[in-house]
């Protein structure tokens, strides 16, 4: 058996290369077309972010824009009328702009105006008494006074007090607008009637009270560079006024409102507020007005705290927008200034102020002040989307909103910049977007990888169909060939005896006999030939079929390998078999007898090159329900990896060198062994040569154990 070629005609690589060609255009294709869609996808998810984030912008931007210019255009009209702690309160109530805080006035340098800075100190007045006279003595009367007080002799302490009093007003008279040549002689007088009128209160002498109390605002009025005196003053006001009419109490609040009282910490001035309001009946004609004030006091406290606030973190910022030395410049209108510094954002609007502000209030600017997360909050809740979040930052990276969720490690996130602040947008559910982003990529991955081993599939299957179709062209052709020389050698061995013996040229009867003989074997190997030809062609077509009978192969076996041992003896084969009796099988008995020749006749013509003669085992035994053949030689054996394709249509092993034979025989054995549910295959054997299994199931009614002998019969074509 002669090893075919695989070689491929070019009409096969043309074939092979318009199947790969197109593939591999489609694989290029559906991969652009991968990178394409998932380029789209985030393309069109980068799209919809910017859309959040222009809308954003937009709605900021209207929103500021808005607030501000209508906050400005008010205030410019508000300002001539009212102070700017009214001024702010109008604003915020009645013109509805709720995010503006403060309104402020500046000087030309950006200086605070108003309001002043709010003061630090919660001393209260009179936490030490004076102790010492104009000459730096100890005051026993004084010391005396607050020790009878403490006794409850008020009566004494009375005379006592007034006794130093008068002292006091001999040796520190005051001018004619009341003051004092000395702060602290008017410090311990101001002390003095100050304890007396609340001693004279105690005693229900309230006239004469009130009397001193007044003397104290007098003396106390302009402080005299003493923070307490002024303290002092207004505490004697509110004494005052508790002890007079409402009307004094009203004015009280008005001038604590209207920051009459910008020296004295707010803590105390908006406390006494506070005790003023509540000495009003809440049914009252007056506390509308009693609550009017004590807003605009909250307001004034409120603008005091951001003065503060103003002078550590943004005057210095501020100045370099409105103050431009050697520049002529033109008014301002509009300068903005974001900032989170003070711990919360924070939008400040400065403008020059117009002549008639400049007259009332002597400011130079206004600046207003906003909250910018009250201002633009509003404008967030209605562009909110469950898919994003906006981070809004002020010109020096300060966070005004920051997304509740860290943003995808390597996200780069779409910015725009409005009113000097940062908008960028982020997912909202990080998590997801990655989660997506992971599964488009494996999906686009497990297309590539389908898309590939298709391709590598189709260019497998398209190689061996190709292949396979090159094989068996190139093995029909070797068929031919072979069949060809099969038929050639005996047809002219049948030829040239005939012819011989047809001429009358043979010797004797005996030569005749022998030509008789030699024409007869080879018509015998031309039917054989024939017979597997037609075999093939049905077990091809689907045609060949077997009868099937019950037999007790043993016999079959042993019949078949007599009526065959003349050829067996011929060649030089020594044929050993152990064929026991009682082993029933249901085949075709002409399928297994030409089975068993065709693997008796292939291990006598495949043995090694001059053997003049070898022996081939011929074994029959059960296992496992199953009735086990096997032809065994000491030939060339079959190359590795040919075990299984030698059983394929046509092929032969490729040490099967010069002898003869068109590969079917073992294509046919193996159709009649599975046609009776069993099969074929071929091993090694052990030092050399090849074993021949078939195998075939045991009929049913097999039942009985052999009754021959197992011992090898050794004489040549002779049959146990």
């Amino acid at each position: 058996m002669s090893k075919k070629s695989t070689r491929f005609s070019h009409r096969h690589l043309l074939a092979l290369g318009t199947f790969l060609v197109p593939l591999i255009v489609l694989g290029v294709l559906g991969w652009n077309e991968l990178q394409r869609s998932g380029a789209k996808s985030v393309a069109l998810s980068d799209e919809n972010s910017r859309r959040f984030l222009a809308r954003a912008e937009q709605a900021i931007t209207q929103m500021i824009d808005s607030q501000v210019g209508k906050a400005v255009t008010a205030s410019k009209r508000l300002l001539i009328d009212l102070s700017p702690t009214r001024t702010a309160l109008k604003l915020r109530e009645e013109e509805g702009i709720p995010a503006l805080l403060d309104v402020i006035l500046l000087d030309e340098v950006a200086d605070l105006i108003w309001p002043e800075p709010p003061l630090h100190t919660v001393t209260m007045p009179f936490v030490k008494e004076p102790t010492t006279d104009l000459e730096g003595k100890r005051i026993p009367t004084l010391a005396t006074a607050e020790t009878l007080i403490e006794h409850g002799e008020l009566g004494s302490a009375v005379k006592q007090l007034e006794k130093l009093i008068k002292v006091l007003e001999i040796a520190n008279p005051r001018d004619d607008e009341g003051r004092s040549s000395s702060s602290r002689a008017a410090r311990t007088e101001a002390y003095a009637r100050f304890r007396l009128g609340t001693v004279l209160r105690e005693l229900a002498e309230t006239k004469a009270a009130i009397k001193q109390f007044k003397e104290v605002e007098l003396i106390t009025r302009d402080g005299r560079g003493m923070r307490e005196l002024l303290q002092m003053r207004l505490v004697a006001r509110t004494v005052r006024a508790e002890l007079g009419l409402p009307v004094d109490r009203l004015a009280l609040l008005r001038d604590i409102a209207e920051n009459g009282y910008s020296q004295v910490a707010d803590g105390l001035s908006s406390a006494i507020a506070l005790r003023m309001a509540g000495t009003f009946d809440p049914d009252g004609a007056e506390f509308e007005e009693v609550e009017r004030y004590l807003v605009e006091d909250e307001q004034r406290a409120a603008s005091r705290v951001f003065a503060d606030d103003y002078s550590i973190w943004f005057k210095y910022l501020v100045r370099p927008l409105v103050h431009r030395p050697g520049q002529l410049t033109e008014p301002i209108i509009e300068e903005r200034l974001i900032s989170t510094d003070a711990g919360y954002p924070m939008l400040l609007v400065v403008r020059t102020a117009t002549p008639e502000e400049d007259k009332r209030n002597q400011c130079a600017y206004v600046a207003l002040h906003f909250d910018l997360s009250e201002m633009i909050n509003p404008v967030l809740a209605t562009i909110s989307d469950v898919d994003y979040m906006l981070s809004i930052t002020d010109p020096r990276g300060g966070p005004l909103l920051t997304p509740t969720e860290p943003p995808p490690k390597g996200f780069v996130a779409p910015a725009t910049r409005t009113n000097d602040l940062t908008l960028q947008v982020f997912p909202a559910d990080p998590e997801r977007l990655m989660a997506e982003a992971d599964s488009a990529a494996t999906k686009r991955t497990l297309l590539v990888l389908a898309l590939l081993f298709t391709a590598i599939g189709g260019a497998l299957w398209s190689w061996r169909s190709v292949s396979r179709e090159a094989e068996l062209a190139a093995l029909k052709i070797s068929l031919v060939s072979r069949v060809s020389h099969e038929l050639k050698t005996p047809l002219a061995l049948i030829r040239m005896y005939g012819e011989t013996i047809g001429m009358g040229r043979v010797r004797d009867q005996a030569q005749a006999a022998e030509f008789g003989s030699i024409i007869a074997r080879e018509s015998e190997r031309l039917t054989t030939l024939i017979q597997r030809i037609l075999d093939f062609s049905r077990q091809q077509a689907g045609t060949l079929t077997y009868q099937s009978e019950p037999y007790d192969i043993g016999e079959l076996l042993r019949s078949t390998a007599y009526a065959y041992a003349p050829h067996l003896e011929e060649k030089g084969v020594i044929l050993i078999d152990s064929l026991p009796l009682g082993i029933v099988v249901s085949c075709d008995k002409d399928g297994l007898e030409g089975a068993i020749i065709n693997l008796l006749e292939n291990a006598t013509k495949y043995g090694h090159n001059g053997d003049t003669e070898h022996e081939v085992d011929l074994i029959l035994e059960t296992i496992d329900g199953q009735a086990v053949i096997e032809v065994q030689d000491r030939g060339r054996g079959i190359p590795n990896g040919e075990h299984k394709r030698i059983f394929e249509g046509f092929y032969r092993a490729s040490n099967s060198g010069e002898v003869r034979g068109a590969g079917l025989g073992l294509g046919i054995v193996r159709h009649f062994t599975r046609a009776h549910e069993g099969d074929i295959e071929a091993l090694p054997r052990e030092g050399g040569g090849t074993i021949m299994r078939l195998t075939l199931p045991l009929a049913k009614r097999n039942n009985t154990p052999p009754t021959a002998s197992h011992a090898p019969n050794r004489i040549p074509g002779t049959p146990t």
